[in-house]
């Protein structure tokens, strides 16, 4: 996901939700990091459902200038069809949505990162904790003051549902 300037082309109405055909003005992200997670993806470009790749050589910029100038120039090359959930007016709003679904990605890493370390077959790994309690106190030293101020912040965050919840999930 991107926090982008776009433009919209065309509207979908479909039965759930609408979906916007944008052409993408400018970019939220720095360079490095569009280089590392854009340049060479699939994207959905139309609402027939083909797709896309930015076919972007990763060595031809150098400046985040010489990639918008790139934008610039490209007229439509650059357009992908989106939800219209993920579609804001204004640049404080997107990136208030951008920073809710940022947290809740690193949340998953997070809890992903515990159920990984706390593994019993991996208790003489590197990276091992043993038990909840040990990681919890290391998460809490680097998360600092950033943890979230609701009641059981680490249990909701570390939570594994035990079999009895998974055999409940319909």
């Amino acid at each position: 996901m991107f926090p982008v300037m776009a433009v919209i082309h065309d509207v979908e109405f479909t039965d759930k939700i609408p979906r916007y055909q944008i052409r993408i003005t400018k970019f939220y992200d720095d360079l490095n990091f569009l280089k590392r997670y854009l340049f060479n993806m699939n994207y959905e470009k139309d609402f027939e459902g083909r797709r896309t790749k930015f076919k972007l050589k990763r060595g031809e910029y150098s400046r985040m200038e010489d990639f918008q100038n790139l934008l610039d120039s490209s007229g439509d090359k650059y357009k992908v069809v989106v939800d219209s959930p993920m579609c804001l007016k204004t640049k404080n709003e997107i990136f208030q949505l951008f920073n809710k679904i940022q947290d809740f990605l690193i949340e998953s890493k997070i809890k992903e990162l515990y159920e990984f370390s706390t593994r019993i077959s991996y208790k003489s790994g590197t990276y091992s904790y043993a038990s909840k309690g040990v990681f919890e106190i290391h998460l809490k030293k680097f998360l600092g003051n950033r943890e979230k101020p609701i009641k059981d912040f680490y249990d909701s965050l570390l939570y594994r549902p035990n079999m009895k919840d998974l055999d409940n999930i319909e």
